[in-house]
């Protein structure tokens, strides 16, 4: 079976696939977008997600290596962005990534998705005004600049969401200085 759902907030998509893994469905593999599951037992495995620095960091290895010495199984990696699990049995695991790493991977994100979004709110409004100066409108320009501004109310949310996860973990890293 495949799902396809945009990786903004890495946890709500933890949590999608923890529901799913809760009803047989267990991931066997994912991209940015399309996420593949095979039916097994019910409830069987535990998932997490982490984010690993770009292009191999040093300790990449020693890290995966840990991991699956603590008999934690690397599911499939997609760019930076790794799924792991674990069989419930064994009970509830975290992989502890420190919270000045995950703001500043949010940080990326939200500065990749304003980007796309201004990017967007330029391109829609100047076309749109140019096509407002003359008598005959253009359906193509129309629907393509009309596009650029469904996609940027689109992203308005998911930002904004990030923006609140980020916020919290400042908090939380002011409060116990991680």
């Amino acid at each position: 079976m495949h799902k396809y759902w945009l990786v903004m907030n890495p946890n709500d998509i933890e949590k999608r696939v923890n529901e799913m893994a809760s009803q047989g469905w267990h991931l066997k593999k994912f991209t940015w977008i399309r996420f593949t599951f095979e039916q097994d037992e019910p409830g069987s495995y535990i998932y997490r997600h982490d984010e690993l620095e770009r292009f191999g960091s040093t300790y990449e290895d020693e890290y995966l290596d840990f991991l699956k010495s603590s008999g934690i199984e690397q599911v499939d990696r997609s760019g930076n962005f790794v799924f792991f699990r674990k069989p419930a049995y064994e009970g509830p695991f975290e992989l502890y990534s420190d919270k000045k790493t995950k703001i500043s991977n949010l940080s990326k994100k939200i500065t990749l998705l304003s980007l796309i979004l201004l990017l967007n709110l330029f391109f829609g409004i100047i076309g749109l005004i140019s096509i407002s100066g003359g008598q005959h409108t253009d359906m193509l320009k129309l629907l393509l600049n009309s596009t650029n501004i469904l996609i940027v109310m689109l992203l308005v949310g998911p930002i904004l969401k990030l923006m609140r996860v980020r916020k919290i973990l400042k908090k939380e890293l002011d409060v116990f200085s991680d």
